[in-house]
């Protein structure tokens, strides 16, 4: 599963029309980055390798870069958060998501131009494709 995919069936379960993968339009006063996971995770394989392996993992991030408004900015990353915990078998990329994994939204902090982030960190734990 690709980050692309992963950032297309975000765009499609939050109903967002602006969700980028691997960056940000800081341009706009609201929108979501996907970007891969700044921490390292060992690869899990089944024991009798590869074939016997039907969920593989993604980790991501989702930065939500949502307005200049402090309140405003935590409801929209608390209602993204309860909107991802609600993810269960959706097929994305030819790929079925069992579930998604996702931390408590966190502050980031503000852009450069003010704007509120706040980051949630998931895991995507989808079958595998043969």
């Amino acid at each position: 599963m690709t980050l692309l995919e992963t950032a297309d069936m975000l765009a499609d379960v939050l109903g967002i029309e602006n969700v980028y993968a691997g960056c940000i339009d800081a341009n706009k006063d609201k929108c979501i980055g996907v970007y891969a996971s700044k921490n390292t995770y060992p690869k899990k394989i089944s024991i009798g390798g590869k074939p016997c392996t039907k969920t593989l993992e993604k980790h991501i991030s989702v930065l939500i870069h949502w307005t200049d408004n402090p309140t405003t900015a935590e409801s929209a990353a608390n209602e993204i958060l309860d909107k991802l915990t609600d993810v269960h078998g959706y097929t994305a990329g030819g790929h079925t998501v069992g579930f998604l994994s996702c931390s408590e939204a966190h502050n980031a902090g503000r852009d450069e131009r003010g704007i509120c982030e706040y980051v949630i960190d998931v895991t995507v734990y989808y079958e595998r494709s043969n």
